[in-house]
């Protein structure tokens, strides 16, 4: 079988052909790499929203060796205690860009505002100020180490659902994988869309340009694949490889 002369993005998907592109691998479902290389097929797989707390099973543990050398540790507990709200935030909220804007806004202009009443002796905010920096948020060490081994435990532990339930990005068709059973789904690639969306910045920001990888097929989601990292640069392989119209030989 030879390629269609009258398109250059046709190609041929038998062996001959295909031996030519890169067969993908199965851990690239973690990390795309060679996104510019023409492949076979991209792996895609929802990943659990503990993706999301990797800044607090970092600092929990650097909090738990750095109490160990006697640094300061209220101000580790407020470090500790920071992370950990700020990654129940991410989970309980959905900031879209324009949210996102607004609430940067508002808490500056709260900031502000703190900064210009505790600088005329407010009594409140002079109040507040005292309380705040009064508090003595400790964790013994032991504790710091055991909330972040439960943090990396359940981690690795949702690490693996990808590698288990998973798509195939095809050219000719996305197919849904759960093992060890194999093929789940499979959709057709004629008429379905895949479009990239982002709910929230902060995971956005926290999945190095992740997201939401959305297939449609006449109008109906047939596919939602969340919480996907490294999706902003998965989205140009896929691109590339969807441009790309394969031709099977049936002899």
């Amino acid at each position: 079988m030879s390629d269609t002369p009258e398109d250059k993005n046709t190609e041929s998907a038998s062996s001959s052909t295909d031996g030519g592109l890169r067969k993908e691998s199965i851990w690239e479902v973690y990390y795309p790499s060679r996104v510019n290389e023409e492949k076979r097929a991209i792996p895609v797989a929802s990943f659990p929203m503990i993706i999301y707390f990797w800044p607090s099973m970092f600092i929990f543990l650097l909090c738990g060796i750095l109490q160990s050398v006697d640094i300061s540790p209220t101000m580790l507990g407020w470090w500790a205690t920071a992370s950990l709200a700020f990654n129940l935030l991410v989970i309980v909220t959905d900031l879209s860009q324009k949210k996102f804007f607004i609430v940067s806004l508002l808490l500056l202009v709260i900031a502000l505002l703190l900064y210009i009443a505790g600088q005329k002796e407010m009594g409140f905010v002079t109040s507040l100020g005292g309380w705040v920096s009064s508090l003595e948020l400790t964790y013994g060490t032991q504790t710091y180490f055991v909330i972040s081994g439960f943090l990396w435990f359940f981690f690795f532990l949702g690490m693996l659902q990808p590698r288990l339930n998973y798509w195939r990005i095809e050219p000719n068709e996305f197919t849904h994988y759960i093992q060890p059973w194999g093929r789940d789904q499979s959709v057709p690639r004629q008429g379905t869309t895949v479009t990239r969306e982002v709910p929230d910045v902060l995971e956005l920001f926290l999945t190095f340009g992740g997201g939401t990888l959305v297939m449609r097929r006449e109008n109906q989601v047939v596919a939602r694949i969340q919480h996907v990292p490294f999706l902003g640069r998965r989205m140009k392989a896929i691109e590339q490889m969807l441009g790309v119209t394969r031709v099977r030989s049936m002899d």
